[in-house]
């Protein structure tokens, strides 16, 4: 996944305790293989994720950098979240590209998605040219499927831009990036949305939210927390979920580690609470997984 996908990318964790509840239940998805399954979003009544892209025996393509592509699936849910009915989207454009970590709109209408672009750009960390990460917007069009791609014009073919994540309203996206002025490998930036059209200016978040390591995967929940993961000092493993409250007057709020069993001594990453902010889902490499990246639900958060 993000590892593979990271790879590309770049050739391409102290903060306060997060006390849960003990009653928090977390287990992991019936629909996990040895592939990829990561970044799960519910929009309405369907769930999206991202996958290996596949040959026809379901044998996961890598790229020529041993890097793998991936895809975006949709699925239905049932009571317990299990995933059913998976298939890949329906999508105008023609050929394979990579596709994955997506946000939806409201309504369902637009999808924001992290891909690569078509020409290659610098490669600041190895000093070679790849195909750099950029965030894509797509419309959803009744019996057509997702058409009418366009690439976020401040997407830079010579950085990575990536893992789009609207706030509520949809008025605010935020992303990762590796522009100038970045402190860690990549850090938290937004940008604001105006009708799913035009764009604002990039402004990068608080340096007491982005560190000198590796922020990915943002999310904003109803209530306007931030969740990210990083790879901070601190951290319970690897790579660690933390919140942020948006709407906190604390000058010097701090992020929060959430707390077992979201956060394992594995990597835990994409962060997705559903808007009655006690269910939702997560992407792990934890121990007695599947062997890639597994998506588990939690519910009684």
């Amino acid at each position: 996944m993000f590892r593979t996908q990271f790879t590309l990318l770049f050739l391409l964790a102290l903060t306060y305790g997060f006390s849960q509840d003990k009653s928090v239940a977390i287990k992991k998805l019936e629909i996990n293989t040895k592939l990829d399954h990561f970044a799960a979003r519910v929009v309405g009544d369907k769930i999206y994720f991202s996958h290996n892209l596949t040959t026809k025996r379901g044998r996961a393509i890598k790229d020529k950098y041993g890097g793998f592509y991936y895809i975006m699936y949709e699925a239905l849910i049932n009571e317990d979240g299990e995933i059913k009915n998976e298939k890949p989207i329906v999508k105008t454009e023609l050929g394979r590209f990579n596709m994955s970590s997506s946000t939806f709109s409201k309504d369902g209408k637009y999808m924001y998605f992290t891909t690569n672009h078509e020409d290659k750009g610098a490669n600041k960390l190895k000093g070679i040219e790849t195909y750099n990460l950029q965030i894509k917007r797509a419309e959803y069009v009744e019996g057509t499927g997702w058409t009418n791609f366009e690439v976020l014009p401040f997407c830079d073919p010579d950085h990575n831009f990536a893992h789009p994540a609207l706030s509520p309203d949809g008025s605010t996206l935020y992303f990762i990036a590796d522009v100038k002025g970045t402190k860690g490998k990549s850090d938290l930036y937004k940008v604001s949305v105006s009708s799913h059209k035009t764009y604002g200016e990039v402004t990068k978040l608080d340096d007491n939210i982005n560190s000198s390591r590796t922020e990915i995967f943002p999310f904003v929940s109803t209530d306007n927390k931030l969740y990210f993961t990083s790879d901070r000092r601190g951290g319970k493993g690897g790579l660690d979920i933390y919140s942020y409250d948006l709407e906190s007057s604390v000058a010097d709020q701090k992020p929060v580690s959430l707390d077992a069993p979201i956060n394992s001594r594995g990597d835990d990453f994409s962060f997705f609470i559903n808007d009655d902010l006690t269910t939702g889902y997560l992407s792990s490499r934890r121990l007695k997984g599947e062997g890639g990246d597994d998506l588990y639900y939690f519910s009684k958060f």
